[in-house]
């Protein structure tokens, strides 16, 4: 179980770094960076998978070919 979550120079979240629990909530207005809180997880997560490379290059850091990253041609 991750004890701590630190997310730094991603999307619009500059430095974040929260403890955490058994069962977390996330909160806050229109815009504040929820979303992009969920990708850095996402991220985070396919990462461990052995997905890091397709995860890379849905969120536009890594080229590659459609079909490739799990993205539709076209």
């Amino acid at each position: 179980m991750l004890k701590t979550l630190a997310v730094a120079n991603y999307r619009s979240i500059n430095k974040w770094v929260v403890p955490l629990d058994r069962l977390n909530l996330v909160t806050g207005p229109n815009g504040s960076g929820k979303s992009n809180l969920y990708r850095a997880l996402r991220l985070l997560a396919e990462t461990a998978q052995g997905g890091v490379i397709n995860a890379l290059a849905r969120e536009g850091g890594v080229p590659c070919q459609p079909l490739d990253c799990g993205v539709a041609a076209g």
